[in-house]
């Protein structure tokens, strides 16, 4: 059987039957003639196909074939089979298929390599009764489809294995279900788990554990020495118990911390969470997250111990939906703590056979490693034996194997071997095997840092200065300088990756480069002998004000997208360099990046620079930038939703800069400011008419000083707010100039804005035209990858406006989920009314449902003089209205007070769980 395997490029198929875990334990005795009967189906299909079964694998099986399009018919004949069986008091046995092509390793009757585990990946978003193939199986078989098959495209998905997104494909064929819900990768749910740009190996028995303890504990605490992979198992595991948590996983890195302090900051930074007037940062925290069940993923703990148990058990305590997984070099001696420690990668006896060496976690890293620094390389009888020795010799130590793998492309694994033998027969004083693993994890980066010359090891010194991660720009603005020149730094920097010194992740918009906490801890010391802490931090303080000020430029035009991506990309950065301005007290630096911060416009990812520090600072009422620092405060006020303080901060900023004799300093134009605020303010209240009176007046302003690039923004939020106000007429020539001036500034946003309020304003005169300008807006932020949750609510009303109710109910899925996370009450309230539109034709009961639920939201809100009878203006109400008419001439009087009743019961966290159920379920049903 083995000399049958196929090998090199192989297509890989596996199964897996959903669901039954449940089934086992409700029909036990049916079960094992429907499983045989399973195996029986799945396992004929395969081989009259030309298919092997590798192995049968719990409830599915893991198959391979040597063409693409084999695997695909095979795929298909056993669903059509399983569909058509009997299958008695199981009821349909419903299983899930994902098809892979690429290379593999075959050996003893195994394979080995990335490519298996993809497959595996794709398998575990599907659903049962789903069959989905990667790009590379959909171009081998796009052209030789049998007759009825096609196959859907379902666009890019990250999986679970957090490596590269993955284009999937869904095969449709005759007699099969053409229908199902969205895919089940990372991004069916909210979260920042970062890409990787290494595959992860092994640890099967590590991650089984942790998962098991987070469903067991709520505080689940990795330990274990440095470079032994506690940061990335703890994001696998995060990966992988995503379906635990409805509100997704959330990384916290911090690393880049070092004032106690800033750990609540850290954590609020990653939710974009500003606290209230009379608020400590940690009871913000603790409000947002309330009931929200999420995944915290703390790294790096060891260095802040106190103030992360103490924020840990403050969010255990009062937030029962969150679960926290840390890592640490140590625990964190909270009540209720689970403590994992995390094991060196397991080692295969030198003598093993071939097998039993490939499979080893070690051996497999190493071969994975060295291949990606030398492509020829690969594990072989010759040489099988040293990499053995090289992986033991580094105690499997996952960082160390890493960085001595990097050196095959130039001496062999035998030369490797003998090279580390001799390293570490001193350390230990002459005696084999008596290194501690810390040692040896010292010693490996000694070893590495010693073969370098001295441009090299003063780089990576320096890049010890960065908090997570740079560009090739700003390691040559802030490292140059003897005895390194700025042209050589590429080069350099290029030969640490290759070294494993420096990772190197390839994504958009820019390549960056970031150092593993373990070698920055290494670099930090070294850039300490050099006695070069001090000035690299001014250095780097400096330049990243002035990348700040060349991004925020650029926000105002064509580029504003990328140029946000950019900010968002070097958060940590300007947090630290802010941080050094504070802490060195800097008023003139610490007063610049307040002038400058910005907030890139994608929900969850802004970057707001904590307003706090600077008002503490001694002399900053008289500085000349005081103004706009307590312009920055009235903006955080709004952000907090607290407008009236909003109000009184922004007025004393005009106060303090009317007060001035010389021009300011500063570069933002705190009227303008003040008019945006007053808009935005009026809107937090549900006034909508003067809202659209303020951003009219700040129209009018920016004109006047000659703004050019504010004016079609402040133009589509005073449209859209007429709109909302129930003056749609008067929006119309509102809306048409600031699209036209939008077109010409080239900036994206301030065009979408002024599309949908465009189509707001046009829904009932010409709904074709809205039809257009909404569609357009829809493909404008879908192809810059750009969401802001302000916009997908007003795309909503839109849609809803022109009874297009499959798109309504997208986009109000959408919406509603963002909303709910940034616990804006005000505009859920209407977006939940507009669901309850949407399903009330298709689903009655639960539209009446969520009419009861945004009742007790809408008490929740204080009303105002203008809307009493609802929070969200006129428009909704006429929403409201029409679905009553609905809902009773579907349900009767007496059956719509029933269910209203019954949604007044659930809370804000309920409410929105039910509606996004129902959402979904719609969606399915109507193919979207």
């Amino acid at each position: 059987m083995t000399t049958d395997l196929p090998t090199g490029t192989v297509t890989f198929l596996f199964t897996d039957l959903e669901g039954s875990s449940r089934l086992w334990e409700e029909h036990p005795e049916a079960m094992q003639v429907a499983l045989a009967r399973h195996d029986e189906i799945v396992r004929g299909s395969i081989e009259r196909h030309g298919g092997h079964v590798v192995k049968m694998r719990g409830d599915g099986a893991h198959a391979a074939f040597a063409t693409a399009d084999r695997a695909i018919v095979a795929a298909i004949a056993a669903q059509q089979a399983l569909e058509h069986e009997q299958w008695g008091a199981t009821g349909p046995l419903q299983v899930r298929v994902g098809v892979h092509t690429g290379a593999a390793t075959l050996r003893e009757a195994d394979y080995f390599g990335p490519a298996v585990n993809r497959a595996a990946r794709l398998m575990d978003v599907a659903h049962g009764g789903q069959i989905v193939c990667s790009q590379a199986t959909a171009d081998l078989v796009r052209d030789g489809l049998p007759e009825g098959v096609r196959l859907v495209d379902l666009g890019e998905h990250r999986l679970r294995d957090l490596s590269r997104a993955e284009r999937i494909f869904g095969v449709s064929a005759p007699a099969l279900r053409a229908e199902f819900g969205p895919l089940r990768s990372l991004d069916a749910f909210p979260g920042n788990l970062p890409l990787q740009v290494s595959s992860f190996i092994g640890r099967d028995v590590e991650i089984e554990e942790t998962v098991a303890a987070l469903g067991e504990a709520r505080v689940v605490t990795l330990t274990g020495v440095g470079g032994v992979g506690k940061t990335r198992l703890a994001l696998q595991v995060a990966a992988e118990a995503l379906p635990q948590f409805a509100e997704g996983a959330w990384l916290v890195e911090l690393a880049a911390v070092r004032d106690p302090a800033g750990v609540v900051d850290a954590v609020l930074a990653v939710f974009g969470v500003t606290e209230r007037s009379g608020q400590t940062r940690t009871e913000a925290l603790v409000e947002f997250l309330g009931t929200k069940r999420l995944l915290l993923v703390v790294d790096n703990c060891e260095h802040v111990l106190d103030p992360v148990a103490e924020l840990v058990d403050a969010i255990i305590r009062s937030c029962p939906g969150a679960a926290i997984l840390a890592t640490s070099r140590e625990g964190l001696a909270i009540v209720g703590e689970r403590i994992l420690a995390v094991p060196s990668l397991g080692t295969p006896a030198v003598d093993a056979g071939l097998g039993v060496i490939a499979g080893s976690d070690a051996v497999q890293l190493f071969v994975d490693r060295a291949h990606a620094a030398d492509s020829t390389f690969a594990l072989n009888a010759e040489n099988a034996g040293a990499v053995v020795q090289v992986c033991r010799r580094l105690d499997g130590v996952p960082l160390a194997i890493e960085l001595a793998s990097a050196r095959v492309s130039m001496m062999s694994p035998a030369e490797l071997a003998a090279a580390l033998d001799q390293r570490f027969e001193v350390l230990a004083g002459g005696r084999r095997g008596a290194v501690k693993r810390q040692q040896t994890l010292r010693a490996t980066i000694d070893w590495s840092y010693d073969l370098l010359d001295e441009a090299h090891q003063r780089l990576l010194a320096r890049l010890a200065v960065f908090a997570g991660g740079w560009t090739r720009e700003a390691a040559e603005a802030v490292c140059a300088g003897d005895p390194i020149g700025t042209r050589a730094i590429f080069a350099l920097l290029g030969d640490l990756v290759a070294r494993s010194l420096v990772v190197a992740d390839r994504g958009q918009p820019d390549t960056r480069y970031r150092l593993s906490e373990t070698i920055r801890e290494y670099a930090e010391e070294r850039l300490a002998e050099h006695h070069e802490t001090k000035s690299l931090r001014d250095r780097h303080a400096r330049w990243y004000i002035e990348y700040v000020k060349r991004c925020r430029e650029l926000l105002w035009g064509p580029d504003q997208i990328i140029s946000g991506k950019r900010i968002l990309a070097d958060g940590d950065n300007v947090l630290a360099a802010f941080g050094h301005a504070v802490d060195s007290g800097d008023l003139d630096l610490a007063t610049a990046f307040i002038d400058h911060a910005v907030e890139p416009a994608q929900v969850g990812f802004a970057l707001r620079l904590p307003v706090a520090p600077v008002l503490a600072m001694p002399g900053i009422e008289s500085h000349r930038s005081y103004p706009v620092v307590l312009m920055a405060a009235a903006s955080e006020a709004r952000a907090a939703g607290e407008a009236d303080r909003s109000d009184e901060l922004g007025a004393a900023a005009l106060a303090a800069e009317a007060a001035q004799t010389t021009p300011p300093p500063y570069s933002s134009d705190l009227t303008y400011m003040a008019h945006t605020l007053a808009g935005g303010n009026w809107m937090t209240r549900g006034e909508w008419s003067k809202g659209a009176a303020a951003s009219l007046e700040g129209v009018a302003y920016s004109r006047e000083a000659g703004l050019g690039a504010y004016t079609p923004v402040e133009m589509g939020g005073a449209a859209m707010m007429l709109c909302l106000g129930g003056r749609p007429a008067d929006a119309v020539p509102i809306a048409t100039e600031g699209l036209a001036l939008a077109r010409a500034t080239g900036m994206p946003t301030a065009i979408a804005m002024n599309l949908v309020a465009l189509a707001l304003a046009l829904t009932r005169e010409t709904p074709e035209r809205a039809r257009a300008l909404l569609q357009e807006a829809f493909e404008l932020n879908a192809n810059l990858d750009y969401e802001h949750f302000t916009e997908l609510a007003q795309m909503t009303i839109a849609a809803a406006s022109l009874a297009d109710w499959p798109l309504t109910a997208r986009l109000a899925r959408r919406s509603i989920r963002h909303l709910h996370w940034i616990n804006d009450r005000i505009q859920l309230a209407g977006i939940l009314n507009i669901a309850a539109r949407a399903l009330c034709d298709t689903d009655p009961d639960a539209a009446a449902t969520i009419q009861g639920t945004v009742r007790t939201l809408a008490s929740a809100i204080p009303s105002s003089a203008e809307t009493p009878s609802t929070p969200s203006g006129s428009m909704f109400i006429d929403f409201r209205r029409e679905t009553t008419r609905h809902l009773t001439q579907h349900l009767g009087a007496e059956r719509l007070r029933e269910l209203r009743d019954h949604g007044t019961t659930m809370d804000t966290d309920h409410a929105v769980a039910y509606t996004l159920a129902h959402l979904d379920q719609y969606l399915a049903h109507t193919g979207h």
